[in-house]
């Protein structure tokens, strides 16, 4: 931080008679006491005319149209935007405007942001801070309210209703009523939100309480975006569980509310998967009239949301895999040796899975009510020293090379000996995994052949 702050008093030194200002929430986080992020500066200075009198900074543009740039140094970074006012197509709530005219008014500058808090601004050359719409006292008392007329800052840009719950969430803020109001009157605009953005402001809010520690801060954004109409809109699948009732020999909750006590309990990386794990219920009723086997409509749904929002593959594929299986051994009857496969063909997500089932056991009965019996097979297995994963078997694929295995069948005959040493342990030796493979070729090439 300090170092950063060497580097704000470089480039205000050498714009020199331009005052240079930051703005946004690392004033904001300044003033709460919190420890700074990204650094915002602005000035009554085109970006053009910034990078003409800048020498010792490297300028990078990043979109000139908006006015703003990129300033680094070594390791420091700021995003630098001119003064300036946005136009937005009227109704249309797309994040970007489609009009900007450049201004030396920081008043006009403070009118185009989101929330009084973020328009603070910090003179860099003197750390005066000049504060054009009263930004400071909604940071005092802890209050969220609209930089323009509330109805006005919604209509034109729908990503504020995602970034108003997330500000409250994160920073534990209240939001005054006219802001409030707006937000939920606008609601519709976030359909208008690229589905990447709407993905990121989600993700940041469903892991608020990790940011300045504001505890319950992700339930709080959650429940915030049920209040203002958003999950309805943006996740339809999860506002449909609203209402559906459980038996209640095994929940406290409805299906919704389940799943927005399992979210609560799940830690952060899980968060997603514990939204989702049930979003299949409405779908098993219509279809069976029983919730039986809705861990699949789950993992279906599941999968279309997260392609919905461009989620990556990898993290869609591992989300999808935990919802789907989260309901092993629910009923407490799984053999051992049976749980012990599921670790193995599970073990890349045997920890989130099994913390995911503690979640959703926490959101049925309120507390963990029952032993784990995957946890179980898990723990017993490192016990034993039990392979979890092909290449911690005793043999290798050169092993089977030299066995004669041909190559096309090397891969399913190390998984099947994996799985199967799951079941036994003695397995777990050279000599006899030698003699497992050797056992088991010749039925595996007739298999092999026969394809």
């Amino acid at each position: 931080m300090e170092a950063d702050r060497a580097r704000l008093s470089e480039l205000a030194e050498e714009l020199n008679a331009v005052p240079l200002y930051a703005v946004g929430g690392y004033v904001r986080d300044m003033l709460l006491g919190y420890e700074c992020g990204d650094i915002d500066l602005c000035a009554p200075l085109t970006a053009d005319g910034l990078k003409n009198m800048l020498s010792s900074f490297t300028v990078s543009e990043k979109s000139m149209r908006m006015g703003t740039v990129q300033i680094s140094k070594g390791n420091f970074r700021a995003e630098y935007t001119a003064f300036r006012t946005d136009s937005y197509e009227p109704g249309s709530g797309k994040h970007c405007p489609n009009e900007v005219r450049f201004t030396d008014d920081i008043r006009e500058d403070a009118l185009r942001r989101d929330f009084k808090c973020n328009a603070v601004y910090l003179r860099l050359a003197d750390r005066q801070y000049v504060d054009p719409l009263g930004g400071i006292e909604d940071i005092k008392n802890k209050i969220l309210s609209a930089a323009d007329e509330p109805r006005k800052v919604f209509e034109a840009d729908g990503l504020r209703l995602l970034r108003l719950v997330r500000f409250a969430a994160e920073l534990g803020f209240d939001i005054e009523a006219e802001t409030f109001a707006a937000a939920k009157a606008y609601a519709s605009r976030v359909e208008d939100i690229a589905a990447e953005r709407v993905r990121d402001e989600l993700s940041r809010i469903f892991v608020a309480d990790t940011r300045h520690g504001v505890k319950g801060a992700h339930l709080r954004g959650l429940r915030l975006l049920d209040e203002f109409g958003l999950i309805r809109l943006l996740l339809p699948e999860l506002a449909a569980l609203k209402g559906l009732k459980q038996n209640p020999k095994y929940h406290l909750y409805d299906a919704y509310e389940h799943s927005l006590r399992a979210f609560e309990a799940a830690p952060p990386r899980l968060r997603w998967a514990a939204l989702l794990h049930d979003i299949g219920k409405a779908v098993a009723m219509a279809e069976s009239g029983t919730m039986r086997g809705h861990e699949n409509a789950s993992a279906a749904l599941a999968d279309d949301i997260l392609g919905r929002l461009k989620f990556s593959n990898d993290f869609r594929r591992r989300t999808v895999e935990l919802v789907q299986n989260h309901m092993i051994d629910i009923n407490g009857n799984t053999h051992m040796p049976k749980l012990r496969r599921s670790v193995v063909r599970h073990a890349d997500i045997i920890e989130d899975l099994l913390s995911l089932m503690d979640a959703d056991a926490i959101a049925s009965a309120g507390s963990l009510t029952r032993e784990n019996r995957l946890r179980a097979a898990y723990e017993e297995m490192q016990r034993l020293g039990l392979p979890m994963s092909v290449d911690m078997l005793k043999i290798d694929g050169n092993d089977l090379v030299k066995s004669g295995v041909p190559a096309k069948m090397r891969a399913d005959l190390l998984k099947r000996l994996l799985e199967d040493t799951a079941l036994d342990p003695n397995l777990n030796d050279r000599e006899a995994a030698l003699r497992y493979i050797e056992k088991s070729r010749a039925d595996t090439e007739v298999i092999w052949n026969n394809d």
